[in-house]
């Protein structure tokens, strides 16, 4: 009927040390909630202890403005004359690189008033400036393989700059097909065209694509393409005749921002190997995003005392108004 006092103990015991155990756990739980909320304030806490301590002090440096140097561009109008763009060089750090691309950008890179002049066979062309920046020969280029050597003076700045050049055979489309599908919801602007590359020696080739533009340009553009409206490039391609697998190469190019009532521009010239690199060169960097993210890029020139390229061939373009399409 009645159990023993040591049962009795025994069970008092076992209860007490469970509430014990209870009470423990409810302690550990009210203290890791108390805990919790400010954990992450000490890490943050650590982390800025430790990049603080870390961060170096700032150290003056002094960098040097380079000195301006011409940058040299030419082209031959097919059947008329040379011209050759002259501007200056200018540092990212000055208040040029900083300006805006309109005509106060323009009118302080370009060099006016310059002495220029090309000298072919022992007779020298002194260039006529047309306008700021841009100068004309008076006689057209004609001779196969001709070398030509260009002297420029920047009189303002006291700058001065040489290049040599040869003078490469034409070589002209055999086909031009454009094209343009309308469909209900877009328009496909593409043109496909065929030139048979020169037998014998390895050879370089650029076509650039150009678009008809109302109105003056705030560039400099030694295109002469369109008698009126101002010429602006839509794309560029370049080739290595090491590409090709037969001598008449075609190829298939797709516009982006042509409409099927513009007016666009094919020209297709026979390049040295070292306008070739430069063009490389120049589509690898890109926009000025890529220019400024992406790896430094040395661009080739045969222009002493300066930058740029001259070179001398002869385009051949042809003319398209795609509403005839």
């Amino acid at each position: 009927m009645f159990k023993k006092k040591s049962e009795v103990g025994s069970r008092k015991s076992e209860v007490g040390s469970s509430a014990f155990a209870n009470a423990s756990a409810d302690r550990e739980k009210s203290e890791v909630r108390f805990l919790k909320p400010h954990l992450p304030l000490t890490v943050y806490c650590l982390l800025f202890t430790i990049f603080t301590a870390c961060m170096p002090k700032p150290i003056d440096i002094k960098i040097d403005t380079p000195t301006p140097k011409l940058v040299v561009s030419s082209q031959i109008v097919p059947g008329s004359i040379m011209l050759v763009a002259l501007t200056r060089s200018f540092s990212a750090l000055s208040q040029t690189a900083h300006a805006d691309s309109g005509n106060n950008y323009v009118d302080s890179i370009v060099t006016k008033n310059a002495f220029v002049t090309v000298t072919h066979n022992g007779k020298t062309d002194t260039l006529l400036m047309v306008v700021p920046g841009i100068y004309a020969s008076l006689n057209t280029l004609q001779e196969n393989y001709g070398t030509y050597t260009l002297y420029a003076k920047d009189t303002e700045r006291n700058l001065e700059a040489r290049a040599t050049t040869t003078l490469l055979p034409a070589v002209m489309f055999d086909t031009i097909i454009p094209k343009v599908d309308k469909t209900a919801k877009d328009t496909v602007v593409s043109v496909e065209y065929t030139f048979t590359d020169l037998p014998g020696v390895d050879n370089y080739y650029v076509v650039n694509y150009f678009l008809k533009r109302s109105g003056g340009s705030s560039s400099i553009d030694i295109n002469s393409y369109f008698s009126r409206g101002s010429n602006q490039l839509n794309a560029m391609d370049i080739f290595s005749d090491k590409t090709f697998d037969k001598p008449e190469f075609t190829f298939n190019r797709k516009f982006e921002g042509i409409k099927a009532t513009d007016t666009v521009a094919l020209v297709l010239s026979n390049i040295s190997k070292g306008y070739y690199e430069f063009l490389t060169a120049y589509q690898r960097a890109g926009g000025w995003f890529n220019q400024l993210s992406g790896e430094p890029i040395n661009y080739p020139t045969n222009v002493k005392g300066g930058f740029g390229y001259f070179n001398a061939h002869y385009p051949d373009y042809r003319i398209y108004y795609l509403k005839d399409y």
